[in-house]
């Protein structure tokens, strides 16, 4: 074992070259399998330390009016939440000559979102502000300068900030905000450009715009995993219960306000009337009283008396009021209590429902486990009748040979024994001859004179008769030996009979076990199913309480109207008993001052008269005024009425940080690069076994001798097989653990450098290493390069050592196709004969070197191909699909009138072309295999349709028209949903569930979409559409024409966000962009692998064909002639494996695409033509390039040593 041992590390050095080839295919499938694979880990992991830095928010709460100190406290209650804190946001423009830029200001907060700083420092006074580098970059300002903000709206800044200057002090990156854009907004032109930090207290309002909740534990779970998904959404489900009462509280505070500041504008307005009509009344009463003063005293007191007993009765009339309605308000009180006590009910009935459907899917759950373990089982019991039936053919086919053997045995015990027969009649002839001879011996020498002659003869004889005798004495013994032999035969052959009855009696009772296996399986299948039934049943019981849940809710929600028209009514009931208090107090007052006027009077008319003149006039004058200042107060009120009237509960929205649009598309670029993992390391590993194959088959038919002579001393076949096996395993481990530790280290960062470009912030990228994705990287080339070596043993290891320990005969030659065509083959030259012979002749090397070269050809061909499926997806979309510039979205309750004079204004603006009014809402479409999210686009008119949509088949180009009935999807829609055209497909719109047919299956990149007309709609759900969007058509794309566009398109109210295809385009440009260093890294590792399988294969060729290069030597070829002989196969391998990989590559593309593709995109499917020419040239300059390599390799063969006898 020493000197095999010795062996081991003397055949290393010699075959360096032939091992670091298998040491650097390992290396390079080890590192792209386990460094990808493991990217994704490493890029979640640096942003979960970023977030747990920066104390990211995990829920993020917000109202359509603001959420309240009140908010805050409920949510601080709620189970799992760690901290709560509330937010103030405010977008404000900046304007900069002909620059503007909408800011989104942002209150800092200690303790969440915590800004990382990149220059400068926090705000530490009110008038300082940290910024956003997209707004030093867009504006050119600097930290120290001053900036200035602006209102976009109607409402003053100076209401919602301290004050409108403040100073820069530094600039940083918020963990919400990592990808370039910042977002769409609500001024300016709809999108936000950068942000700014300041500190709370320069907000003024007490109203928070946001609340960021922070769940307890969560910080410590990885972002982007389950289990911390899980944790968040118990979370998030809790503080969700809170909506109803936080937002019917939120309301009736509003309401509350609104009708107190309403009440006191009509009740200044109704003072105010009023004190003018008294003033005009007491004008009009003191010249009736100054001209018939004396004659009407005593009437006057009489009418005074009059009104006192009409107040008296006005009084206790509205005393009775006062009590009616107080009793109507305990009415309204009892209502809402009882309206309470069926809510709580209602939710208790939710959650008993959600505990049932739990238990639901948890039996399903279990019932899938049980189903697999069933067939898991079964599939186990046909292996083993599989192999009981196979043993039982076998035992058969043993029986047969025993009775054979059997048979065989008698026979020759039979001609034994009739040889023994005959023998032993020979023997008593002969011994009666020689009797008879000794005889007639004695009597001749009783004789006076015997004839010597005669007797001379007689002794011959007799001796000759003795040589037979002996002769047949032997075979007696050799036939009583073999006689002994086949009896010993047939006992053996008995034996085994025997044996056999054994084996058939165990194979019996294997049957009849398998028979019984068989009756459970079938038991427990019948118990499956009946589960099955109990599910469904299940299933149809929870549907039946979900239906009376929702009908629970409606009645509620009738109900809350009608307590709130309740309400309303009281309301207005104590407004007009308020305003008939202040009458009534009013009517007192004017009689306690009628008596004391009439006292007065007398002595007062000639005085009274001269001031009566001067009443008049000032009366004329400020009766004008008043007058006008009346009409603007109506009006106003008339607005706040109906503002209040048209007020309606807010919406509360709790979102986790998959709301987030940075975050979640970080998320998903991560995934991708799994994506990727998964498919194209396996074609590393094929083709690391296919060159591991070659060059230990090439290793051990070179050692056959050393084999043979190793099997002769005795050596098993299990030591030799594992010599070559740990000459493979020790460098394929080896290399496969380097790859591991480079790949694990280098690639994830690469990848995430990469994607630097695209999400700020992250300032550490982690890369830890990944054991499991390296263990399984190591464990895959162990496996690839075992199995050759077992593979390429396993024909040497089959021989007999003396069958090895001679060269292997060389293989007939044969005439190959061309030779029988003369015409061709006399017409080539001696160099291109050879060639072609070699080439066909040795098909092995020729598969082998166009299957290897093909694979990694087709690698790149997959990296072009994938770039090219990339950067087509914007112009697919957005150019030939999608032909308009711009889409215009009307606030939900924009009135018709106002959409039309949007529209009407828009198609007077310059360079506007067309418009089309459209529907858009999003849906949910379902099918039996999954549903969906989509947007349903319902054109208003379809006349010009076809100029802002091409509607078209992607694989025959054919163009549709819109479909008159039923609906148009996108493909990837269709495939995800697994449907075709002539399908049904339920689409989802709020409560409504609604079935439409597919007529047409369409081409579209990004998100899905269906298209149905207006009718179709309206049959669909009952209700003509409410068109809330405009599709604008124009030429000039500049970016100083879609901003004024935007400007002038966001002043009106009606209008809540425009988007520009330019800005999409460039998102999902910049948003993939990240995967082209993924790409390029691709393209470089399969060009090294080109590199290592040319230079392999190359190496391993000149080595077989050693002896046959050094005799082209001898026969007088130069180092070139013989250099360009060998180039000329190589080349031509070069493009027969080009052409191979053109269709390998093309076939990996469309595999790998479909891989790649997340659900909101499907990329493009074509491959251009410079692809594969980039990709033929880069495989061809590697073949270049191993070929000069491998000239000096020709250089250094030997002749002498080369032809040397091989034996």
């Amino acid at each position: 074992m020493k000197a095999f041992r010795k062996d081991f590390f003397r055949e290393i050095l010699k075959n360096k070259g032939r091992f670091l080839s298998v040491f650097f295919i390992s290396l390079l499938g080890a590192a792209f399998f386990s460094g990808i694979r493991s990217a994704e880990g490493d890029m979640k992991t640096s942003a979960d330390a970023y977030y747990d830095q920066t104390n990211y928010m995990d829920l993020r709460v917000l109202g359509t009016l603001g959420l309240t100190d009140a908010d805050v406290e409920d949510i601080e209650k709620v189970k799992g939440v760690a901290q709560v804190t509330g937010g103030h946001t405010l977008e404000v423009l900046h304007k900069e000559g002909e620059k503007e830029q909408a800011v989104k200001l942002i209150a800092l907060k200690d303790g969440v979102n915590e800004p990382q700083i990149l220059e400068g420092r926090l705000p530490q006074k009110m008038d300082e502000i940290l910024v956003d580098q997209k707004f030093l970059d867009g504006t050119g300002k600097k930290i120290g300068d001053q900036v200035t903000f602006e209102s976009g709206t109607d409402t003053a800044l100076s209401d919602e900030l301290s004050q409108e200057t403040f100073t820069i002090v530094g600039s940083a990156t918020l963990p919400y905000y990592m990808e370039l854009t910042r977002g769409t907004g609500s001024i300016g032109n709809g999108s936000i450009d950068s942000f700014g930090l300041l500190l709370p207290e320069t907000f003024t309002s007490e109203i928070y715009t946001e609340i960021y909740v922070q769940v307890d534990g969560a910080k410590e779970l990885e972002s982007y995993s389950t289990s911390y998904e899980k944790t968040v959404k118990q979370v998030q489900n809790r503080v969700e219960e809170l909506k109803e009462e936080a937002c019917q509280r939120r309301y009736d505070t509003v309401y509350q306000e609104g009708e107190e500041k309403l009440s006191d504008a009509r009740k200044q307005v109704t003072d105010g009337e009023k004190e003018l009509a008294d003033g005009k009344k007491t004008l009009e009463d003191g010249t009736s009283q100054i001209k018939e003063a004396k004659d009407t005293i005593t009437e006057k007191e009489k009418e005074l008396k009059e009104k006192e007993a009409i107040l008296v009765q006005k009084e206790t009339e509205l005393q009775n009021g006062e009590s009616q309605l107080a009793a109507k308000e305990k009415e309204l009180t009892a209502g809402e209590q009882q309206l309470q006590q069926k809510t709580q009910e209602l939710t208790a009935g939710k959650q008993e429902l959600t505990a049932k459907q739990k238990e639901l899917t948890d039996g399903k759950t279990q019932l899938q486990t049980q189903e697999a373990e069933l067939n898991a089982a079964k599939s186990q019991l046909e292996e083993q009748a599989a192999k009981l039936e196979e043993q039982k053919t076998q035992l058969e086919e043993k029986e047969k040979e025993l009775d054979a053997n059997e048979a065989a045995v008698t026979a020759g015990i039979a001609q034994v024994q009739e040889g023994q027969a005959q023998l032993a009649a020979g023997m008593q002839s002969v011994q009666e001859e020689i009797t008879r001879l000794e005889a007639q011996k004695e009597q001749l020498s009783q004789m006076e004179e015997p004839d010597a002659e005669q007797l001379a003869q007689i002794e011959a004889a007799l001796q000759e008769l003795r040589t037979q005798l002996a002769g047949l004495e032997a075979q007696k013994e050799a036939l009583a030996q073999k006689e002994a032999e086949l009896n010993g035969n047939l006992t053996q052959i008995r034996q085994g009979k025997g044996e056999l009855e054994q084996a058939r009696a165990q194979l019996s009772a294997g049957e009849t076990e398998i028979s019984t296996h068989r009756q459970e399986l079938a038991a427990g299948e019948e118990k499956i199913a009946q589960a099955k039934e109990q599910l469904a049943a299940g299933e149809s019981q929870i549907r039946q309480a979900q239906k009376q849940l929702t009908d629970g809710e409606a009645q509620i929600g009738q109900a809350k109207t009608q307590i709130a028209d309740g309400k309303q009514q009281i309301a207005g009931a104590k407004a007009t008993l308020a305003d008939g208090k202040a009458q009534l107090s009013d009517g007192k007052q004017q009689i306690a001052d009628g008596k004391s006027a009439l006292q007065e009077a007398k002595d007062e008319i000639a005085t009274k008269e001269m001031e009566l003149e001067d009443g008049w006039k000032e009366y004329k004058k400020e009766s004008r005024k008043a007058e006008k200042k009346l009409a603007d107060a109506k009006e106003k009120i008339a607005d706040g009425e109906k503002e209040l009237a048209d007020l309606s509960v807010p919406d509360w929205y709790v979102w986790g940080r998959d709301q987030v649009t940075s975050t979640e598309n970080y998320g998903q670029d991560a995934a991708r690069i799994t994506n990727i993992g998964k498919f194209f390391p396996v074609i590393f590993f094929l083709v690391a076994a296919l060159v591991s194959l070659t060059t230990m088959t090439r290793m051990i038919e070179e050692q056959r001798q050393q084999i043979g002579t190793l099997k002769a001393l005795g050596y098993g076949d299990g030591v030799i097989a594992a010599k070559y096996l740990a000459y493979g395993l020790m460098f394929t481990i080896s290399g496969g653990f380097v790859g591991v530790l480079i790949g694990e280290k280098i690639l994830p960062w690469v990848i995430m450098n990469a994607y630097g470009m695209l999400y700020t912030g992250m300032k550490e990228y982690l890369t830890p290493l990944n054991w499991e994705q390296g263990g399984l990287a190591i464990l895959a080339s162990a496996l690839c390069t075992g199995v050759a070596t077992v593979a390429a043993c396993y024909k040497e290891l089959a021989a007999r050592p003396a069958q090895l320990m001679r060269p292997e005969a060389p293989k007939n030659g044969k005439r190959i196709l061309l030779e029988r065509i003369p015409f061709l083959w006399k017409h080539l030259n001696f160099t291109t004969k050879s060639t072609i012979r070699n080439l066909i002749r040795y098909k092995k090397r020729f598969f082998m070197t166009v299957i290897g070269i093909g694979g990694c050809m087709g690698l790149i061909v997959v990296g072009f191909g994938l770039q090219d499926s990339i950067t087509a997806i914007a112009k697919n979309q957005f150019v030939n699909l999608f032909t308009y510039q711009a889409s215009a979205v009307f606030n939900g309750d924009a009135t018709e009138e106002k959409k039309v004079q949007v529209q009407s204004e828009m198609e007077e603006y310059p360079g506007i072309q067309q418009i089309l009014e459209m529907y858009c809402q999003s849906v949910e479409l379902q099918s039996p295999k999954r549903s969906v999210d989509a947007v349903m686009e319902v054109p208003k008119d379809l006349t010009h349709f076809g100029d802002f949509f091409d509607l078209r088949d992607r694989v025959s180009g054919k163009h549709y028209d819109f479909p008159a009935q039923g609906a148009a999807i996108s493909e990837k829609t269709a495939d995800l949903l697994g449907l075709k055209v002539g399908d049904t497909v339920q689409m989802k719109k709020g409560d409504q569930i609604v079935e439409v047919e597919i007529t047409e299956i369409v081409e579209n990149y990004v998100r899905h979409f269906i298209y149905i007309t207006t009718d179709t709609y309206q049959t669909l759900f009952g209700e003509p559409a409410e068109y809330n969007q405009l599709l604008l058509r124009y030429e000039d794309t500049s970016d100083s024409y879609e901003d004024g566009l935007g400007q002038t398109i966001m002043e009106h109210p009606e209008i809540a966000a425009i988007s520009f295809t330019s800005d999409l385009i460039s998102e999902i440009d910049n948003m993939l962009r990240s995967l082209n260093i993924v790409i390029v890294v691709l393209i470089v590792s399969a060009g090294l692998l080109a590199f290592v399988v040319l230079y392999n294969l190359n190496n391993i060729n000149i080595t077989e064909r050693q002896r046959e290069l050094a005799t082209l030597k001898v026969l007088g070829f130069y180092d070139g002639e013989v250099a360009s002989y060998v180039y000329r196969e190589n080349m031509v391998l070069t493009v027969f494996g080009i052409l191979a990989g053109v269709g390998i590559g093309a076939f990996l593309h469309r595999n790998v695409i479909q891989t790649v593709e997340v659900d909101m995109m499907m990329f493009g499917r074509n491959i251009f033509f410079r692809s594969f020419l980039y990709s033929g040239l880069i495989t061809l300059a590697f073949a270049l390039f191993v070929n000069g390599m491998m000239y000096y390799r020709l250089k250094k063969i030997d002749m002498i040593e080369s032809l040397k006898s091989v034996e």
